[in-house]
């Protein structure tokens, strides 16, 4: 259990390893991210006492994200930068050219597709966030296999989230795959650069919150399996993005060591999400084809979140009449 309070040690060439220090503000940085969703709940009812409270965690956020970038470039500049292992395949600029264009496409469709979806968290979005972030963290320890350099198949880990993302919408679902993104680097990081970092961890698992993406679509409303699929299915597709992305760019070494192709190599390393991901649709499709599942959790509290947006709704309008 102290492996979840550690930070794994990160291997060089020379056998330097990644400061433990780093566990602080990752760890910091996931509380203020949680904290952050349970204040959006806590607004609804004292607005303006809280209001400041969010403006306080969304700047312990910054800061927590800040000394986490700072410090992963420190031990970037100390130990890869001038190596002879990895910086003779690192690419800077393809990488945050990489982060940039995906944060931007992750974004734009939720933002697009979710648009007529809110961004207030009641008690209901609250406990369900954190009981899928609970659930997908310890099914994440039920690994089938896992690979050498990152990586593993779980046993449907990403399932809860997707699920939450289904019933409360791409916007609430972003935010938690976000959280459990951050998780994930305190859980078993591989992280030698601030951007790879960043690629394979917030980035890869807030795509996750996509899932949901078709989920109130007309044409997929006999057949829930069908939405569930392809917003799983686009989900993947980005995680598996970012992870490739990340591999071209910043661990080309391991390519050269197997004496393959950069592209080729990471393309069948990262492959791993496509069997993770299959076991996740496989186990959703049979639990989106129970009616009794269907109707007491999905179509129940969807109903309900839709009635909590609609009295959302009537009240800004009121107060704009009043003003």
């Amino acid at each position: 259990m102290n492996n979840l309070f550690v930070l794994m040690a990160v291997k060089s060439a020379d056998g330097d390893e990644l400061p433990n220090l780093l566990f602080w503000p990752i760890f910091a940085l996931f509380v203020a991210l949680f904290a952050f969703m349970f204040l959006l709940y806590l607004r609804k009812r004292t607005p303006k006492a809280i209001g400041i409270c969010i403006y306080v965690a969304i700047a312990l956020c910054i800061i927590a994200a800040i000394v986490c970038i700072a410090l992963i470039g420190k031990y970037y500049v100390d130990n890869i930068k001038n190596d002879d292992y990895y910086s003779p395949y690192f690419k800077d600029a393809p990488l945050y050219i990489s982060a940039i264009v995906l944060i931007a496409v992750i974004v734009g469709l939720t933002f697009l597709l979710g648009r007529k979806e809110n961004f207030k968290f009641d008690s209901r979005s609250v406990a369900f966030g954190a009981v899928c972030i609970a659930m997908s963290f310890a099914l994440s320890y039920v690994r089938l296999f896992k690979l050498p350099q990152g990586g593993s198949v779980t046993l449907a880990s990403l399932l809860p989230l997707m699920i939450f993302s289904y019933i409360f919408g791409v916007k609430k679902g972003l935010l938690v795959g976000l959280i459990y993104g951050v998780l994930q680097a305190i859980q078993d990081p591989y992280i030698i650069h601030p951007v790879q970092f960043l690629l394979d961890y917030p980035i890869a698992f807030s795509a996750i919150g996509l899932s949901g993406i078709f989920a109130k679509f007309e044409v997929f409303k006999k057949c829930p399996q069908v939405s569930l699929l392809l917003g799983g299915i686009l989900a993947s597709v980005l995680r598996f993005m970012a992870h490739f992305l990340s591999g071209v760019c910043a661990f080309g070494a391991y390519a050269n060591d197997a004496g393959q192709n950069i592209y080729i190599y990471s393309l069948a390393y990262n492959s791993f999400v496509f069997v993770d991901i299959a076991i996740v649709l496989a186990l959703g499709v049979v639990l989106f084809s129970s009616k009794a599942f269907m109707n007491e959790v999905v179509y129940k509290q969807r109903a309900r979140v839709e009635s909590v947006q609609s009295e959302t709704v009537m009240e800004e309008k009121i107060s704009e009449i009043d003003k």
